[in-house]
């Protein structure tokens, strides 16, 4: 597995795979020389060597399908409470950025199952996810959800077309007080998600879309920028009761 150091400073950040002699704007770096928690300076800049952690790795990582983006799986963390040692699944795959962010938080004694039916975003989030080196805590399927057995599940997360039809099987196979997590980018969706999560015994806990903006100062003057990551989706939250 190729292995990555992440250089950082107050202003600029360079991830870089060990072992080679990379050009980069800052002049030749030597990866093979330097050792996390290092000191590299070249004729521009000095940074600090740092060990990246799988957030930090997506930027190596392919997108193929549309990916669920830090702003939206904040939530996720945010709301359901997800911690170490959970269990979940997480369908479509797409790219497998959710199941990585999930991934880094369950860790080795949690898991992440996670089904992608396309063979090309398949190959794409397989191989992603061994470049943040979480191929031990996700288990990626090329096979159609609709076929999970899973069980005992604290979390399932959802972002593909027609996941009302879902919900009854995962009512099954959540433990009580587990989570159902459906992100779509049509309220339609959600409304029939929410329609089935009453009928399955769920408490729902809300439907949310999260805009972000980014703000700067220049020459004295703080404003916001001029655009930001606006609508990407709509998510419901439910809770199993019964």
């Amino acid at each position: 597995m190729r292995e990555y150091v992440l250089l950082i400073n107050s202003e600029e950040k360079l991830l870089l795979e060990k072992g080679k002699v990379i050009n980069t704007k800052f002049g030749v770096i030597d990866t093979r020389k330097i050792e996390y928690g290092d000191i590299v300076e070249t004729k521009k800049a000095k940074f600090i060597a740092i060990k990246p952690n799988p957030i930090d790795l997506l930027q190596k990582c392919r997108r193929g399908a549309q990916v669920v983006l830090p702003k939206d799986a904040s939530q996720i963390v945010a709301i359901t409470g997800i911690t170490y040692g959970w269990r979940c699944l997480d369908a479509g795959t797409g790219s497998g950025f959710l199941a990585i962010f999930l991934g880094n938080i369950v860790g080795r004694k949690g898991k992440v199952y996670t089904y992608e039916k396309r063979k090309e975003f398949y190959k794409i989030a397989k191989r992603n996810i061994e470049i943040c080196g979480l191929e031990k805590v996700i288990e990626i399927k090329n096979d159609d959800v609709k076929k999970f057995r899973e069980r005992n599940l604290d979390l399932v997360t959802l972002d593909m077309k027609n996941a009302h039809e879902l919900v009854e099987k995962v009512a099954k196979r959540l433990k009580p007080g587990g989570w159902l997590v459906v992100y779509s980018p049509h309220i339609e969706e959600q409304i029939r998600v929410i329609d089935e999560m009453k009928k399955h015994g769920f408490h729902i806990y809300a439907t949310i879309e999260n805009l972000q903006r980014r703000w700067k100062s220049l020459y004295g003057y703080t404003h916001p920028e001029p655009s930001g990551i606006l609508h990407t989706g709509f998510m419901t939250f439910g809770r199993k009761t019964l």
